[in-house]
């Protein structure tokens, strides 16, 4: 290049400046020192969604106003006089990392701003591979628990026990269900075994080697639920901490009752069955890949009858509503149930506890309200107690309950109410646990029960009148 032609040079540049910013990878967007938009590049306009013609004029405040724009680089610069830099998601989904620099007028000393040139760095394929460490490192916390699970159920170390006849032609079906990715409904008592279903199910499907997780709507406070499910993006730290929902990708949700689900979650519920996607916490929203499995103590039609719950979604797990029996309808579970127990606790301790004859006439006898979570209890607690290889009826601890059952047959009428009855069963032995330890936690655990489910049960048994009412500091 000649002399001449150098000299030429910033020419040459002041002619094509504007075709050089329109090539670059990164968008640019400059404005005056009032914060009105003066020139934004191709680029930038493929980031953020925004074209040219919109924005040429354009104010930054009222661009922020009207939420055109998440933040405004620009408006910090103006304000702190100083580069400013950040994290910025835009309505295409994208995320960049914007960098505002202040351009000051000519001159030595100059303290004016004539111009705030920000440029727009896209992170969004980076954003997604952080994003999608922190899941697989979310998954791997949980994968030892994962393995144990294979290895208990290897080894036939599981909880479901089938042996009735009712109980075998449930599996029947669960094993069938299991191989869709169809939506379940999983109804019954309190302590049936509708999670260990629920286990069941994911363990044998396609989706068994990711993430089986429970969300219980009463134990989260309202003020965290959505950040639980959905994640929080913390615009300061520029951190996202991942939700629930999200961390269950291509695994199981199970909902441990889908009669508590808030209302303003339902609709959200509907679209993520419906159509397997959410709004995360970041502002993005996302495809997910999950498959949905419900329980509940109602059944379909007492949830429809109760009208709490969208009634697209009901019609949704309509395809597939499960009844999970009570034990006291499947008796013939009830011997190799306390036999599997009774062998998992001397497999643990070396011991040789055995039942004899009178304690499995008694135990057959028992109505069990708590279900199979009352009978592994109640197991635990008599290998415990019993000081002999042999445990006994006095090693038991249910002849009052036993003796209660038998008078409440003998005075049986001809027509009644059999939840009700059942109702009344369950609040005596409640109110006799919470008498005998004077703590919910404790009694709820004699019983086979979690604390918030012993406290829901407790306010719904007063107000129908079948417990005491002793005051909110008797329930925590």
């Amino acid at each position: 290049m000649g002399k001449g032609e150098q000299g030429n040079f910033p020419f040459l540049i002041q002619d094509y400046l504007e075709a050089i910013l329109e090539n670059f990878h990164d968008g640019i967007y400059i404005t005056d020192n009032e914060a009105n938009t003066v020139y934004l590049n191709h680029s930038y306009e493929l980031i953020s969604g925004l074209l040219k013609s919109e924005m040429i004029g354009r104010n930054m405040k009222d661009l922020v106003a009207r939420g055109v724009i998440s933040r405004s680089g620009t408006l910090a610069v103006l304000e702190t006089r100083d580069t400013f830099t950040a994290e910025q998601s835009f309505r295409t989904g994208k995320r960049a990392i914007i960098t505002s620099t202040p351009i000051f007028e000519e001159g030595n000393n100059s303290e004016n701003i004539i111009m705030v040139v920000t440029i727009v760095r896209e992170i969004t394929e980076i954003y997604s591979i952080r994003r999608e460490l922190r899941r697989k490192e979310q998954l791997n916390r949980t994968y030892l628990q994962e393995v144990e699970r294979i290895q208990r159920e290897m080894t036939g170390n599981t909880e479901i026990v089938a042996v009735d006849k009712k109980s075998i032609g449930l599996m029947r079906v669960v094993e069938r269900v299991s191989m869709v990715d169809n939506p379940i409904l999983l109804s019954g008592d309190n302590g049936v075994g509708k999670e260990k279903m629920a286990e069941f199910i994911h363990k044998h499907s396609e989706r068994s080697e990711f993430s089986f997780l429970r969300i219980n709507f009463s134990v989260i406070p309202e003020a965290e639920l959505m950040g639980y499910l959905f994640g929080i993006y913390d615009e300061k730290s520029g951190e996202y901490r991942m939700g629930m929902l999200e961390s269950a990708e291509r695994g199981t949700i199970y909902i441990e009752e889908l009669s508590e689900i808030p209302l303003k979650l339902q609709i959200v519920l509907l679209e993520l069955i419906r159509e397997g996607a959410c709004v995360l916490g970041d502002g993005t929203v996302r495809k997910l890949n999950v498959r949905v499995i419900a329980g509940s103590v109602y059944s379909l039609e007492e949830l429809k009858s109760k009208s709490i719950i969208n009634r697209e979604i009901l019609d949704i797990f309509s395809l597939f509503p499960l009844e999970v029996v009570p034990l006291r309808e499947r008796k013939e579970d009830i011997v190799p149930l306390l036999d599997f127990f009774l062998n998992q606790h001397n497999k643990k301790t070396g011991e040789n506890k055995k039942f004899d004859r009178d304690s499995y006439k008694i135990l057959l006898d028992y109505h069990w309200p708590g279900n199979v979570l009352e009978l592994k209890n109640l197991v635990q607690r008599a290998a415990i107690i019993s000081p002999e290889d042999i445990i006994g009826p006095q090693d038991l601890f249910i002849e009052e309950n036993i003796e209660f059952t038998s008078k409440r047959q003998e005075e049986l009428p001809e027509k009644y109410d059999l939840k009700e009855e059942i109702a009344r069963l369950e609040a005596s032995y409640m109110e006799k646990a919470f008498k005998k330890y004077r703590n919910t936690r404790l009694a709820a655990e004699s019983l086979g029960m979690d604390s918030s489910t012993f406290v829901r049960k407790r306010q719904k048994y007063e107000k129908a009148g079948l417990m005491k009412e002793r005051g909110k500091k008797a329930l925590k």
